[in-house]
């Protein structure tokens, strides 16, 4: 009988199916397309504030809004992981004059754009490809799946250990997903933009 061979890529991407490993913005899509910008950011914080209060899930009675929270936000750090090493660093010694281009630019593009970033640096702005690898610098993959899969158990117990949820570790890891939901709303935008054009 043959063995077959699994890649660690697919052990560590088993969330997403093998179209979404093919093409991992799919996934910005998907996430994008569930609900706007601020409704994502309120949930998430709502989430955070669960962990830091103690309190027990109650919104609507139905857990399964936070799980289906859970699901979508792995799937995302997946993608993000995927498209890290797609994305290239900015040149960010500019002179003046391509400073002030930039600056216009994303400008321009914050009036146009109905839910724009707010927690993005200028460099993220210009580029918020470059944040997908930065998000993996400080917690692996594994780590961010470990500990939201604690987060979801502990905002759905009606126990609570202190012990093992530390404060500093829940506003590190929430400041990030912020910023992957900000960056992937706005690669989605873009992406939309730029098909509008062409057509």
């Amino acid at each position: 009988m043959k063995t077959k061979n699994i890649s660690t890529k697919t052990l560590l991407l088993y969330n997403l199916s093998q179209s979404e490993i093919e093409n991992p913005k799919v996934i910005l899509k998907d996430f994008c397309l569930h609900d706007h910008l601020p409704a994502q950011l309120e949930q998430l914080k709502y989430w955070r504030n669960l962990l830091l209060t103690n309190k027990t899930y109650r919104r609507r009675n139905c857990p399964s809004d936070l799980f289906l929270q859970y699901r979508m936000t792995i799937k995302l750090l997946e993608a993000a992981w995927l498209l890290r090493e797609k994305s290239t660093p900015n040149n960010f010694n500019l002179d003046e004059s391509e400073k002030a281009l930039r600056e216009g630019f994303l400008n321009k593009e914050q009036q146009e754009i109905k839910f724009y970033p707010t927690v993005l640096s200028m460099e993220e702005l210009w580029n918020p490809g470059i944040l997908f690898s930065k998000l993996f610098k400080q917690y692996k993959l594994t780590d961010y799946r470990r500990i939201l899969q604690y987060w979801m158990s502990e905002a759905l117990s009606p126990f609570c250990n202190d012990e093992l949820l530390m404060k500093d570790e829940i506003i590190i890891v929430y400041e990030n997903l912020q910023k992957l939901y900000e960056a992937s709303w706005l690669i989605y935008e873009r992406s939309c933009r730029t098909k509008e054009i062409q057509n």
